[in-house]
């Protein structure tokens, strides 16, 4: 199979590699090579190279649909331990739907043939979308493994899959064959039977010609023809597409026993480099990527998918241009942080538009849903208008609980446009202020907001802003409560809050969790269990570059705590605020190249807030920091109990337990393996009778350390692409490239939460599941300044049924469904019921959407049993 392996960006910019790509498809339109090519599993290479050659759609269509060319699964090659696996299936989608829009098909082959590493539930992604085997290199092969190249990967779920594993070379052992000399040609066969007819499981081998950014090889059919001599009679060749070995491996396997493999795939030591070390550069870049696609996830499409079902008018393709520009950050050098500055910044960008573009498709969701109409309200005196508070849940579950909102009073409209420089704003209406609400003031300032109407200019509005906290109560799964505003106390309708934050004068407790600070420590106190200095910061040298870390031995800095005061103190939120520092020291380093440099002292300062908000099981804490060293990597120690051993972590469709990777020591010559672990929203430590959760919004590295101990990162600091003396991995892993805003001085913000609760069991899962819920998508409230009375209760979608947790809401593919997912957490089938007002008919579906069964509707439920682990996918309407 002749291919090319592309990375958009990696050691240059896009921009520089897209002159490469499209020179590579004009030569391959212009002479059709003799061998089927693979543009690398990924789709966006056709979007790249039209936006440059429009002209040429037709003959690139053509050359797809008959087999010259393929592209796809994939929208990109992304990532695959970072994103969620909602993204992943997006990606695939996307993939799809380029392909679509030339009338071609992709692959029905999960082509992964660089990613660093591979989730537990990547069969089931595959088997959701119809594709029966997975090719991949790195994270799988070695001792630890069962020998060949062949073996049936088991997810989580029971999906399975065809695992067919590449050569320790990867995909680019036939590259650039040698096609004259019959001595070279006869000795790159021996090296290519070496490496895979000795592990040729079913007798069958891919050979990938082929390496990155490379065009197809001049003399390929020459080459192949001399390689095909030497082989002969123990081999044959024959020119293959990735989709016809695919269709012979599985018949060849249908008849054979093989080895299953289960789990994630993050251990390829000693067989290739499995380069586990990129979780936590570039850290603000990834956390950036975390919450766009929390937005899009939780906030867009379920909102959008539930206004198109009631209003009629669909946002799936603006939703889907976020997505694209999401996507485009998700590659696995620019998510992974593995590229030049210039592609890093350009990422941040793409990451900007398309949360923009997701706020916009959510703001514009909501007013419909709200039937508020501001063409209408335009039609209004401003002494007509009514004001209300908006309180909208982001979870599948009703929802009581503490609401952080914003309150604006106008005061004023101000003029904008031509003769506004003469005229004066014009004061609105006094306004009361009172919510009828239990309430906490956070913040006030005067802001502008805009009224905007699709058939007007804006009204400009100079406005008093509160930022505030009220006590919502019982707001249905993704539905909303309005307030209209003032409320009277009087009407005695307005909700309680059924517990308090407090404070004494060390110390804050919302009557579970009591948080203190006693002889410079933070101290933590619950009816699970209770630590001194629970929390605390630390600072390590790092010599490494942007794939792998190299700790410094005896580097350790611990951050001092420097002062602390109470800045809140309830009814809903309790808040202890402290201050910490950590100085490093100067130092001599080496530049990529081996030069002399010297690490310049640096000082990082940290403002870390510890809030405790009524109702809720864990302590929320808010990290806004200042580094100013470079060469280091940042965490935050979080004690668990002492008895702590077991780690269970968040990953893409439930949980995983997680053991250290045991490799032998003749294995690490090539690379030593991390101790590190990709985190997703959560990683727990179990003991005995207790545990502790660590909650992330966007931070992507754990270690679970001796003691009981979490440690996250918040900030790993290095200046270079690659580097050829990093111990931990002997030999440049990328060209030399100096990465200076890798080593991310500034101002960093972090959000963590830290819960408690009882050791390892359902109960304590599902809790955890729900104080994820709270922590990342908590409740929140907007004021509609000006519109008609407002709807007080608006139902949406809830899911029931223990164990279950939502993972999904959108419009569908087609249009003309809502599509719901959830899984199962447990390890014992459950019956679930989503429901969802005036739904009529329900089908089972697959990942893809593609449906599967009826599903019976009663009542407005649609009910179903989801399997131990299972993946359930349902359409409605």
């Amino acid at each position: 199979m002749a291919h090319t392996h592309w990375d958009r960006e990696w050691y240059h910019a896009f921009s520089t590699f897209r002159v490469r790509l499209v020179e590579l498809l004009d030569d391959l339109l212009a002479q059709p090579p003799a061998v089927p090519f693979l543009l690398d599993g990924q789709a966006v290479l056709l979007e790249d190279y039209l936006e440059v050659r429009p002209e040429r759609a037709a003959e690139l269509a053509e050359a797809l649909r008959d087999g010259r060319l393929a592209a796809g699964p994939w929208f990109v090659l992304a990532d695959e331990l970072v994103p969620a696996l909602e993204t992943l299936v997006r990606n695939l989608l996307a993939g799809r739907r380029t392909l679509a829009r030339l009338r071609a098909s992709p692959p029905a082959v999960l082509y992964c043939p660089d990613s660093f590493g591979h989730p537990a539930w990547l069969p089931a992604l595959a088997e959701g979308f119809g594709m029966a085997v997975v090719v991949l290199w790195r994270g799988y092969g070695g001792r630890r493994w069962p020998a060949g190249d062949t073996v049936r990967w088991r997810a989580p779920d029971g999906s399975t899959v065809l695992l067919y594993h590449l050569p320790p070379g990867g995909y680019e052992l036939g590259a650039n064959l040698p096609s004259v000399d019959p001595a070279q040609v006869k000795a790159h066969w021996q090296t290519i039977r070496a490496a895979l007819a000795t592990r040729s499981t079913l007798g069958v081998a891919l050979l990938t010609c082929g390496a990155d950014h490379h065009a197809l090889q001049r003399d390929l059919t020459n080459a192949l023809a001399r390689l095909n001599d030497a082989a002969a009679p123990d081999a044959s060749l024959v020119a293959s597409s990735l989709s016809v070995f695919a269709a012979v491996l599985v018949a060849r396997a249908a008849a054979r026993t093989l080895p299953v493999v289960s789990g994630e795939l993050r251990d390829s030591y000693g067989y290739t480099w499995t380069l586990q070390g990129t979780l936590a550069t570039r850290s603000a870049l990834k956390r950036q990527f975390r919450r766009v696609e929390w937005l899009l996830l939780r906030d867009t499409e379920p909102w959008a998918a539930l206004a198109w079902l009631r209003c009629g008018r669909s946002s799936r393709a603006l939703t889907a241009s976020a997505w694209r520009s999401a996507l485009l950050a998700a590659p696995h050098d620019t998510l992974c942080g593995t590229v030049v500055d210039e592609a890093a910044r350009a990422a941040m960008v793409r990451l900007e538009e398309a949360a923009a573009t997701a706020q916009e498709v959510r703001d514009r969701a909501l007013e419909r849903i709200l039937g508020h109409d501001m063409e209408e309200t335009r039609s209004l005196a401003p002494q007509e208008w009514r004001r209300h508070l908006v309180v909208r849940n982001r979870s599948a579950r009703p929802r009581s609980g503490v609401a952080e909102v914003t309150l604006d009073i106008p005061l004023a409209r101000i003029p904008v446009g031509p003769g506004s420089a003469l005229g004066a704003e014009v004061a609105l209406p006094r306004a009361a202020t009172r919510t009828g609400l239990v309430t906490q003031q956070l913040e006030r300032e005067r802001a502008a907001v805009l009224l905007e109407s699709p058939r007007h200019y804006p009204l400009a509005l100079r406005v008093s802003r509160q930022h505030v906290l009220v006590w919502a109560e019982s707001v249905p799964g993704y539905g909303m409560t309005a307030y209209t505003l003032p409320g009277d106390r009087r009407q005695g309708a307005m909700p309680v809050a059924p517990a308090t934050a407090s404070r004494t004068s060390h110390s804050i407790s919302n009557g579970v969790i009591s948080v203190s600070l006693r002889d410079g420590a933070l101290a933590l106190e619950s009816p699970w269990w209770s630590a001194r200095d629970f929390l605390t910061f630390e600072s390590e040298a790092d010599d490494g570059d942007l794939y792998t870390p190299a700790i410094v031995e005896g580097s350790k800095v611990r951050a001092s705590l420097r002062r602390s005061q109470i800045t809140a103190n309830g009814p809903l939120r309790a808040v202890l605020e402290t201050i910490w520092s950590v100085q490093r020291p100067a130092r001599r380093g080496k530049s990529a190249l081996g030069e002399p440099r010297r690490v310049p002292r640096g000082k990082v300062t940290m403002r870390v807030s510890l809030e405790l908000d009524a109702g809720l099981p864990f302590v929320r804490v808010r990290v806004d920091g200042d580094n100013r060293a470079s060469d280091h990597r940042l965490r935050c120690l979080v004690k668990g109990p002492l008895d702590g051993g077991l780690v269970v972590a968040d990953t893409h469709f439930g949980p995983v337990a997680r053991q250290p990777v045991a490799v032998d020591p003749e294995d690490t010559a090539m690379e030593i393996p991390l101790s590190s672990s990709p985190l997703h929203r959560y990683v727990s430590l179990f003991g005995e009778r207790a545990g502790v959760t660590v909650h992330a919004d966007g931070s992507t590295e754990y270690e679970a350390l001796p003691g009981g101990i979490l440690a996250v990162t918040l900030v790993r600091s290095v200046g270079e692409l690659s580097r050829a003396d990093v111990r931990e991995r002997p030999g440049h892993a990328a060209y030399p490239r100096s990465t200076p805003e890798a080593q991310e001085l500034g101002p960093f913000r972090v959000t963590m939460a830290i819960q408690l609760h009882g050791s390892y069991d359902p109960v304590s899962l599902e809790e955890i599941e729900r104080a994820s819920d709270d922590f990342l998508a908590p409740l929140v409230g907007e004021t509609v300044v000006a519109a008609r009375v407002l709807p007080e209760r608006i139902a949406g979608v809830e899911l029931s049924g223990s164990g279950l947790v939502a993972t999904a809401i959108k419009e569908s593919e087609c249009g003309q469904w809502l599509v719901m997912r959830c899984v199962n957490l447990f390890d014992e089938p459950t019956e679930g019921a989503w429901r969802l007002p005036g739904v009529k008919e329900a089908w089972l579906a697959r990942l893809d959407e593609t449906p599967l069964a009826l599903l019976p509707v009663a009542d407005g439920a649609i009910a179903f049993e989801a399997m131990p682990r299972a993946i359930v996918t349902v359409r409605a309407r």
